[in-house]
């Protein structure tokens, strides 16, 4: 038994040292940026999108997900709407 005892204290060791190290490197990790742009898409079954929000915008929410800029450039060719609080199609250059 003593041979199974010694091996659970260095698991225990090994495995306190690990959230040790986890819980330093929470702490050093920058907070997340929001990310630039934002498609939001309706309720229901197709979800399609509704509208393009910058990635601060105040209106945005739980439906809406990251999109780089040529996908925002893309979808403001298929004439899905920009924020008109923030007009992400103006500083993208592509205003209506």
């Amino acid at each position: 038994m003593t041979h199974l005892s010694g091996k659970l204290v260095r698991a225990e060791r090994g495995l306190n040292a690990a959230e040790e190290r986890e819980a330093l490197g929470s702490q050093r990790r920058p907070p997340a940026e929001p990310p630039a742009r934002l498609i939001q898409r309706g309720i229901g079954a197709g979800r399609l999108p509704v509208s393009i929000h910058a990635g601060d915008c105040w209106d945005s929410r739980k439906r809406c997900t990251p999109i780089s800029t040529g996908q925002a450039r893309r979808a403001l060719a298929e004439r899905i709407p920009a924020c008109p609080d923030f007009r992400l199609d103006t500083a993208l250059g592509m205003p209506e």
